[in-house]
């Protein structure tokens, strides 16, 4: 860790300012600092953006320290039922799609109505999202924003330009980037390089896609689960996929934007947009590497003048038995100011967009320590004289940051939110199983929906029975 936070000097305050408290209902307690907050997470919390930006801003603001227990990804859903059946529930998790709505259901979370008013100006840009995860009749979901971790397409536009094809970028600001054009685009990109594949296949790619015509595969209402793995637009996007692997254009197998041999192989990463960027920067920057990496929406339905996508969001979720509520409460309120406060929103922005030298905090060869990271280009250590060592950092250009502000804009996307990882590892990985298999197998999606289709419903009806017995 190159820079240490003194997280409890900045937490030492007397009391919350009120202005930092909008957005509040009648059960938290204006003025009271936050505390110490118990985290369960599956990473190194106070170390990954942007918790540790928020995890700073929570201290600063609302005199609160964060305690994480970590865990590995697969442990965190029985590790919480160990803490809470002992009676030792953490105060907050960071939400994940297989909470909702199973978690839910099962009754895992605090219901924050009282603690938070989704009705409330803060509040207000969010209010549908919210209701989306409304469960009999409660909101135990305040996602501090819509992000861009769903699936976007991300590329190096210098391999476009060698060959001729357009640039996706280019033609998303057009208004004319469609299944169509990602099709074709894979085509020309072949048949320049006949010995690789253009696309790197990510998990349910066919869940994503189908969110692009404005069908979720699992629809969660808070009152009725529907499955919707026959719906005419979700078969209609299984044919064209399958047309794809007809046409051979899926690289099989897991390659991720994280490694060099990936991006030597394939074209097109469909992967989470704010992952895949920000990996293949670093790759070129690391390896030297000719090129520029974009990021771009998933394409739009051509059948559709509406643009869908799949949503996501991010945000946390306070555990049912949490000992500090008001603290985890206090987290989610930092969190939100984090996202919308325009000073706040301002430096994130020139961070994200800073393209000048960047450098690790300390000198390589007497280890003298530098005020800060930014400094001049060609940078020498006032000490020995050693040029500073230059450190990645990520960069969005002004048409990159303005994908990324689309991808988060309702008035840019309808957006679809699915919850097919929501009920279980099993009917989760039978959900994969149809929709993965026709990129992967030599069977159709329609085979897998016959194989599969009553046994995803036995599973979804126990869940079905769960939320009639709670609702009486």
């Amino acid at each position: 860790i190159d820079i240490e936070v003194d997280y409890d000097e900045m937490a030492n305050i007397e009391e919350v300012d009120t202005s930092n408290e909008s957005g509040t209902g009648e059960l938290y307690e204006s003025g009271k600092t936050a505390g110490n907050i118990k985290v369960l997470s599956f990473f190194d919390f106070l170390n990954i953006a942007p918790e540790k930006d928020i995890a700073e801003l929570f201290a600063e603001r609302f005199g609160g320290t964060v305690e994480t227990e970590v865990v590995s990804s697969l442990e965190v859903s029985n590790r919480l039922g160990v803490l809470m059946a002992a009676g030792q529930s953490p105060d907050l998790m960071r939400s994940g799609e297989e909470y909702f709505p199973s978690f839910f259901i099962n009754n895992r979370f605090t219901n924050l109505d009282g603690w938070l008013d989704a009705d409330s100006p803060m509040w207000s840009d969010m209010k549908d999202i919210i209701d989306n995860y409304e469960y009999n009749g409660g909101h135990y979901y305040y996602p501090y924003a819509v992000t861009a971790t769903a699936y976007g397409v991300t590329y190096n536009s210098l391999e476009l330009e060698e060959i001729g094809a357009p640039d996706p970028m280019e033609l998303y600001f057009a208004g004319n980037w469609t299944w169509n054009e990602f099709e074709d685009i894979m085509r020309q990109w072949m048949a320049s390089n006949p010995e690789k594949f253009p696309l790197a296949l990510p998990e349910t790619f066919g869940v994503q896609f189908a969110a692009t015509t404005g069908t979720p595969a699992i629809q969660f209402t808070g009152t009725e689960i529907i499955n919707n793995m026959k719906d005419p637009n979700v078969m209609r996007t299984m044919d064209f996929i399958e047309k794809l692997k007809r046409e051979e254009c899926f690289w099989e197998g897991w390659h991720g934007p994280d490694g060099l041999e990936s991006w030597l192989g394939t074209l097109f990463f469909v992967m989470p947009a704010d992952w895949a960027l920000p990996c293949g920067q670093e790759i070129f920057f690391k390896n030297q590497l000719e090129g520029e990496i974009k990021t771009v929406p998933m394409p739009r339905d051509p059948n559709s003048d509406t643009y869908y996508m799949y949503g996501a969001t991010s945000g946390y979720l306070v555990p049912a038995g949490a000992a500090n509520v008001q603290g985890a409460v206090s987290y989610i309120l930092a969190s939100r100011i984090w996202s919308t406060d325009p000073d706040v929103v301002a430096a994130d922005r020139e961070e994200k967009m800073y393209n000048g030298g960047y450098f690790y905090i300390k000198c390589p060869e007497c280890k003298f320590k530098f005020e800060a990271e930014r400094d001049e280009i060609d940078a020498v250590c006032p000490e020995c004289n050693t040029p500073r060592k230059a450190k990645f950092k990520m960069i969005y250009s002004e048409e990159q940051q303005q994908v990324f502000d689309d991808l988060v804009n309702p008035s840019k996307f309808t957006f679809v939110f699915d919850c097919h990882r929501g009920f279980g590892t099993d009917i989760k990985q039978a959900i994969f199983d149809v929709f993965d298999g026709p990129m992967n197998s030599d069977q159709s999606y329609s085979q897998l929906l016959t194989e599969y289709y009553n046994v995803i419903e036995s599973g979804l009806d126990e869940f079905r029975t769960q939320m009639a017995e709670n609702a009486s």
